[in-house]
């Protein structure tokens, strides 16, 4: 019952609060504001390794995992990381431990990708914010490590554009705006 309470609650606050709609058609204004947005740009991490673990299943498989009265210690595992548990600081990183064995496939980025991740890592200013209002399926996590360290956490769910982001103390919450969704999609898929 307080699972679906959550996402319930969730879904509704994403509604309220969620929606930023700017028509500004305005071609030069564009060109001015993407050109900002190249330039300033402060990257969450100082990373020189990233891990990227991704589940593939089926949003209809997990809603029918999630309406089980009986899970087994998997499925209740794979749960807890899809749509339950965001993690809100880097010490809370226990949750990777053993995620392999929750089929979490996990792949190595390769090091000529880092440039492209640091420009979609970043925090900077967006002409325009698009918030969807749907419950996240955290599919994709990405761990980056400087030195073998953890040093920073990715949840991305590209279905709702919707991330929960640990290990940095700049501003997260315009993340993923301007089709950097698209572009971290393109880079990890």
């Amino acid at each position: 019952m307080t699972t679906t309470y959550r996402i319930l609650t969730i879904g509704f606050l994403i509604t309220v609060f969620g929606c930023n709609n700017n028509n500004n058609n305005n071609t030069d204004s564009k060109k001015t504001a993407k050109t900002e947005n190249e330039t300033v740009c402060k990257p969450y991490f100082d990373f020189n390794e990233v891990e990227h673990y991704y589940l593939d299943i089926d949003e209809d498989k997990i809603w029918e995992i999630e309406e089980k009265t009986q899970k087994t210690e998997k499925e209740e595992k794979q749960l807890e990381l899809l749509i339950q548990y965001t993690p809100d600081k880097l010490s809370d990183t226990i949750y990777l431990k053993d995620i392999e064995k929750i089929d979490f496939v996990k792949t190595e980025i390769n090091s000529d990708k880092f440039e492209s991740l640091n420009k979609i890592f970043c925090e900077r200013q967006h002409k325009e914010l698009i918030a969807m209002a749907c419950i996240a399926v955290y599919r994709d996590i990405l761990v980056f490590k400087k030195d073998n360290k953890i040093i920073g956490t990715a949840k991305i769910c590209f279905d709702c554009d919707q991330n929960v982001i640990t290990g940095t103390t700049l501003n997260t919450t315009e993340f993923g705006q301007s089709g950097d969704y698209g572009k971290l999609y393109k880079i990890l898929h």
